[in-house]
Formats: C-alpha cells, sequence, structure tokens
C-alpha cells in the first residue's frame, strides 16, 4: 500500500512550504521501502531531482546494506531508529539519521519517514577538543614528571651536594617557566577563539614595530651570528591593526626564524604595500620544512619536529596564535618553505594612512 503524501501533511499548501524550505534532507518511502516523497534538501544530498528518486529504495540508490536493513527493520517492527552513517563511500560526511514509522488509522505500517541531518562539522569538533584535551595533557605531563622527579631526587638527599641542587633547580626553574609560557599561550588562545580578546585598531608603523623585535631579538641573533635585515619602501604606509597584536605576531615569527636557523644565516624581513594590503614576509636561510607538514603547520600543537621544538622552548602554540591575530584583523597567513633552504612566512594586513613625513623621517 502506498503512502499518500498529503495523508500526513494537512495544510497541504503551508506543510509543503515547511518541507522544502528545511536544511535537513526528509525522504519518505511506502511500506516495500520504495521512496515515495523527497524535499528539496534531500535532492540536493543525493544530487538528484525527486522524479528521479521516486520508487527507488536506499540499496539501490546508495547500495548501503545497513541502512536498507534498519528501514527494513522500522517497517517491519514499527519502531523508531536513529543511526549514524557516512553516506557517501570515501566522503567524509556524515549524517544522523532518524527513521520513523508512519502508521495508518489503525495503528498499521504504511510506509516510514527518513531525516537526514548533516553532522559532520560537530563530530569533527568532537575530534578536534578530544585532541585538545590530549595534546594538552601531554603537554602538562612532561614538564611536571620532570619538575616531580627532580624534587624528588632531592628531597632523597641531593640538596646536602651544592652543585648538583643548582643544577637540579636550574632545570626545575626551566620547566616552571615552560609550563607558564604553556599556559599562557592556551590563555590566549582561548581569548582569541572565544573573541574575548579586543582589537584596538590604530595606525601602526609596521617599519618601527619590526625594528622594535629586531632589538629585542638582537642578543638571541648575535649568540648565533646571524645577520638581520630589514627591506621596505620609501613611501611605506601605515596599517591598521593592534600596535600590540602585531608585535607578537612579529616577535613569534621572528623568534622562529632565530631559531630554526643555521649559525651565521641571514633573517629578512621585507615590508612592500600591495593594493589595500600590506605584505609582511620573513625569510631565513633555515633547516625548512617538510612539504607535507607545511599543511598542518598552523595547527595547534602540531611540530614539525617535537624534540627539536622542546629543546628550544616551543609550546606548540605559537603559529596557531599567529594565525588566528592575522585574521582577527582580516588578514591572511601562509608559508613557503624547502628543506635545507629556508622557509618564508608571509602575512597581510589592511593598509591604514599614509605615514606623515615628519614619521617618514624618523624611519
Amino acid at each position: 500500500m502506498n503512502i499518500s503524501w498529503e495523508g500526513f501533511t494537512s495544510e497541504n499548501g503551508r506543510m509543503q512550504a515547511i518541507l522544502t524550505s528545511m536544511v535537513d534532507g526528509l525522504v519518505a518511502v511506502d511500506k516495500a521501502g520504495r521512496i515515495v516523497k523527497a524535499n528539496r534538501a534531500a535532492e540536493g544530498l543525493f544530487m538528484r531531482q525527486e522524479p528521479y528518486l521516486l520508487g527507488q529504495t536506499f540499496k539501490s540508490l546508495l547500495n548501503m546494506e545497513d541502512l536498507h536493513d534498519t528501514i527494513t527493520k522500522v517497517l517491519r517492527t514499527g519502531v523508531e531508529s536513529l543511526a549514524e552513517y557516512s553516506v557517501f563511500p570515501n566522503s567524509e560526511t556524515i549524517y544522523r539519521i532518524n527513521i520513523v514509522p508512519i502508521k495508518g488509522e489503525k495503528e498499521d505500517i504504511e510506509g516510514a519517514l527518513a531525516v537526514f541531518h548533516d553532522i559532520t562539522d560537530a563530530r569533527k569538533f568532537d575530534r578536534m577538543r578530544s585532541e585538545f584535551v590530549a595534546n594538552v595533557s601531554h603537554e602538562l605531563r612532561t614538564p611536571l614528571t620532570s619538575i616531580k622527579g627532580f624534587v624528588e631526587t632531592l628531597l632523597d638527599g641531593a640538596l646536602e651536594d651544592k652543585l648538583l641542587c643548582r643544577r637540579f633547580l636550574s632545570i626545575i626553574d626551566s620547566e616552571t617557566n615552560r609550563l607558564t609560557r604553556l599556559i599562557d599561550d592556551l590563555l590566549t588562545l582561548s581569548a582569541m577563539e572565544t573573541k574575548e580578546i579586543r582589537v584596538n585598531l590604530q595606525n601602526v608603523n609596521l617599519v618601527e614595530s619590526v625594528k622594535n623585535v629586531f632589538n629585542i631579538m638582537g642578543p638571541q641573533a648575535e649568540e648565533k651570528k646571524l645577520r638581520m635585515e630589514l627591506i621596505y619602501p620609501p613611501d611605506m604606509a601605515w596599517v591598521k591593526a593592534d600596535q600590540d597584536l602585531v608585535g607578537q605576531v612579529l616577535i613569534n615569527l621572528i623568534d622562529n626564524a632565530i631559531k630554526y636557523s643555521c649559525d651565521e644565516g641571514r633573517i629578512v624581513v621585507r615590508i612592500a604595500r600591495e593594493g589595500r594590503k600590506t605584505m609582511v614576509r620573513i625569510s631565513d636561510t633555515g633547516i625548512g620544512i617538510s612539504q607535507e607538514s607545511l599543511p598542518r603547520l598552523f595547527e595547534r600543537f602540531y611540530r614539525v619536529d617535537r624534540a627539536r621544538s622542546r629543546v628550544l622552548g616551543g609550546t606548540g602554540l605559537g603559529l596557531a596564535i599567529v594565525k588566528h591575530i592575522v585574521e582577527l584583523h582580516g588578514g591572511e597567513v601562509f608559508v613557503n618553505s624547502q628543506e635545507g633552504v629556508g622557509s618564508t612566512f608571509t602575512f597581510c594586513l589592511p593598509t591604514g594612512d599614509l605615514m606623515p613625513k615628519a614619521a617618514e623621517s624618523d624611519l
């Protein structure tokens, strides 16, 4: 017995409008499991218009034995079913499919209604949250284990040896600083993701900002005998940005360039105006990054070389923070790199007003 769609869509015109505007795909089948109605979202889901769906079963349409068996069970037992499926082969899209029986006046089963709700983003978020918790736990456990071990050793008698005691306390201090950096970065990243950070837009002199970072990072660069250069046009413009946040971006990127550069290498910061955007390119002659690592470089806790990153004091969050800050300003950040040759990190910001003549002469 076929379902009369109008039988369960009273006030036909209004109900039809509701079904048409639904985001979820909705499909009705008869007692034999054949499709008798599909809304517009279902047409988009299956990439076929309704006339080409009518009369088909989910087994013939999708070659999905599990879904076909579930619908058959609902039609046989009259019990509602809720399940999750990746409807199309080799697709990451996941649907929660709610299948309910349609019963007639005498409670006899006349068919079923299947609602397809896309939960891909929710599942990705769950996976990201699980990975984040696991990564944070791992990153916190490592320094805490180290601190605990050295404290226990000191309490067991190493306090009597002044040289050993000083060495252990130095390591404990280093691990404590690492924990502090990690927690600070986590709080910063959390504030950005929840939009709690207010961006104070003003005209920022990028040239002066880079020079300030060069002064801060100077001792680190001199220790490795690195040559640091700044190249910019004479008619350099201001950028519309938050000065403190842009400073944080420059510190993170230039600090990375120094850490991963070989001794007696070269770091070049180029600033150029391109249309309505100002581009900042930070190039180094460092160890470079493998091509397979580039797409994941701005992920939280992703490290190309975990052991080396920890030795250099990295938290694995610096580039994620850079990406969030740049995007908060409506800009973009990307990287080009070649192993053994070096890397170039580029970010762009909206260009502000032209520098006043007085400011230009001060550069």
